[in-house]
């Protein structure tokens, strides 16, 4: 992947600790390359390694995380050509979701109480949360203390 688009050392690092690891958080300006990385690449490299079957990406409306995450340039379909994404679900997930090396990552809005109430009770591997700072805070509670390892964004309110 790092042949695609050049990384830097230090997000060359941040993708290769995995050992041990279980929260990442990323702050920096709009278009820095925290979703490329942090979710195209860090994120699903966890899922991966997870032995769950359940996770999460999630952003403010799944709107906004099928544009900068899922389907942007460099986003996850981009990055990876094995995972397929249901928008509208299928058969087995009613929620959006990616099915990716035989494990579903749902595709929550936490703008939407109702959809990603739905998912409540369940134990994920990964746990991606775009702007985590815009996020409701029952939403951030809950998914924080479901996961066996937690990724979140936040852009500054003064870079």
């Amino acid at each position: 992947m790092a042949s695609k688009f050049p990384l830097s050392q230090k997000y060359m690092d941040f993708i290769n600790s995995v050992r041990s690891v279980s929260a990442d958080f990323l702050e920096g300006t709009t278009a820095s390359g925290k979703t490329t990385v942090g979710a195209g690449i860090k994120f699903m490299r966890m899922v991966s390694a997870s032995r769950k079957k359940l996770h999460v990406i999630a952003a403010k409306t799944t709107g906004k995380a099928e544009e900068t995450i899922i389907q942007q340039d460099n986003g996850i379909l981009d990055l990876h050509t094995n995972a397929r994404y249901f928008g509208n679900g299928d058969k087995d997930y009613k929620l959006p979701h990616i099915k990716f090396e035989g494990k579903i990552i749902y595709v929550l809005g936490y703008d939407n109480k109702d959809k990603w109430e739905m998912v409540l009770g369940a134990q994920f591997g990964c746990v991606y949360i775009d702007e985590i700072n815009t996020a409701d805070i029952e939403f951030v509670r809950e998914m924080s203390t479901r996961n066996d390892y937690l990724m979140a964004t936040l852009n500054p309110d003064d870079p």
